[in-house]
């Protein structure tokens, strides 16, 4: 009798054990979404989900250097209109993946008056990736099987690849209004891309020997929420001192807590805000180039802190003394009063290092009861009104997210809007088109 019974529940299991486990786990999943889900709205029951956040992390330390130093916009040139594509990492990520596979003979440069640069831009059936500020052409080339040419002393700020994959590829340098053509050979297949609905007319104009990027139409964009989660700073400070070979001495002065060893390396973490200050000497330091100076930075954000999937490059200044990289969401930079999503790196003289960041983490991105998006005004009208006030010169604008804490600092909002740079600060555009205080690290 126990055989026969045991033999049917063999059976049965043989037949319905998959089933029964896959259904399982989808009942488990559905539970955790909704678990999620409900905890948006809910801000008092996602303390219990601290300990688990460790699964949910995306840090990926070997992040390579051409997915740090990025394209984050792309203008669609046809029937004679340029218009952006919202969908931002979306759809640059689709086109430089189609294209680095591409036959490419090695770029030849070809020097154009400012007028003629502009009018190639504009040039029609192509699509214009633009990187959010000048790279090098060793990081361009870095992924194209093709050897194009490039090199450390090239300067690129732009990509304009033909959307039949037939002619050239052109790589632009805008400060001296020059591209390097890239002859493609037989077998380049076209683009054949769905560039989605959602795109808004553009245009390009000369400003401080940079193009830039003018949105012609108001834009319209989803607020979003993440999951706020932290690095401890003992793991920073492992991290940093790790190769030292002596643990470092902690001494708080105020909201500072400082730890140094005896190597000239020290670390400030200002405990009310999460900012952290690193400054170190590199007696091996070369950084003569711009090129010298981002690989450094590259070097120095992937063994001495955590380089969080979601941050990017965003600008250099001081020909490459200063390079700034940000959070990034659905292809748009992310700015904060307390400058949680930037990360700064200074390259002093005397050999010195100084980076600014933040320990504060952006996580999995949370569903919402309901949709809220938010409509921007076209570019033109934010800019005249802007200069109406009398600030200074509008040295760029940017539509990208504000940072806006939760009560509970569990979640964050992140909330579309127009951003100036004014005095080389950036600042959050208000709906009356009033300026407010960025406070980004100077």
């Amino acid at each position: 009798m126990i055989r026969k019974q045991w033999f049917k529940c063999k059976l049965f299991v043989s037949r319905y054990g998959l089933v029964l486990v896959v259904t399982l786990l989808i009942v488990i999943s559905i539970a955790l979404s909704f678990s999620l889900w409900y905890s948006v709205s809910n801000p008092g029951n996602l303390t219990e989900r601290r300990n688990k956040q460790e699964a949910a992390k995306k840090i990926v330390a070997s992040k390579p250097i051409q997915a740090v130093y990025d394209t984050d916009r792309i203008i669609i040139n046809q029937n004679n209109e340029q218009k952006v594509a919202v969908d931002y990492h979306g759809s640059t990520n689709e086109v430089t993946e189609k294209i680095y596979d591409w036959p490419l003979y090695k770029a030849r440069r070809k020097r154009y008056s400012k007028s003629d640069y502009l009018a190639q831009l504009k040039r029609n059936d192509y699509a214009v990736l633009f990187y959010p500020d000048t790279v090098t052409g060793d990081i361009v080339s870095h992924d194209f099987k093709s050897d194009i040419g490039l090199k450390s002393s090239n300067h690129i700020d732009r990509i304009m690849v033909p959307l039949n994959g037939k002619g050239s590829v052109f790589f632009g340098d805008d400060k001296n209004h020059q591209f390097y053509e890239a002859t493609l050979s037989d077998g380049a297949k076209p683009l054949n891309i769905d560039w989605g609905k959602h795109r808004v007319k553009a245009n390009v104009f000369w400003k401080n020997d940079q193009v830039q990027l003018e949105l012609e139409e108001s834009i319209t964009l989803p607020e979003r929420n993440y999951l706020l989660d932290e690095n401890k700073v003992t793991d920073i400070s492992k991290n940093v001192f790790t190769q030292t070979g002596d643990a470092p001495k902690a001494v708080t002065r105020g909201d500072d807590t400082i730890y140094s060893d005896t190597s000239s390396r020290q670390l400030v973490a200002n405990n009310k805000t999460g900012r952290m200050t690193l400054e170190a000497y590199d007696d091996n330091r070369e950084d003569d180039t711009l090129s010298d100076r981002f690989n450094a930075g590259y070097h120095w954000l992937s063994s001495r802190t955590n380089l969080p999937e979601n941050l990017y490059y965003f600008e250099q200044s001081k020909n490459g003394n200063q390079v700034q990289y940000r959070y990034y969401s659905d292809g748009l930079p992310i700015f904060n009063v307390n400058q949680s999503g930037l990360v700064q790196i200074d390259f002093k003289a005397d050999d010195q290092i100084k980076i600014d960041f933040s320990k504060y983490v952006l996580q999995v991105p949370l569903p919402k009861h309901k949709d809220s998006e938010v409509t921007l005004p076209d570019e033109k009208t934010v800019r005249q009104n802007i200069m109406s006030q009398n600030l200074g010169d509008v040295q760029d604008l940017r539509v990208g997210y504000e940072w806006v804490d939760s009560d509970d600092s569990e979640f964050i909002t992140l909330v579309p809007k127009w951003f100036v740079k004014i005095k080389n600060d950036w600042h959050p555009v208000n709906d009356d088109f009033t300026v407010s205080q960025a406070g980004d690290v100077k």
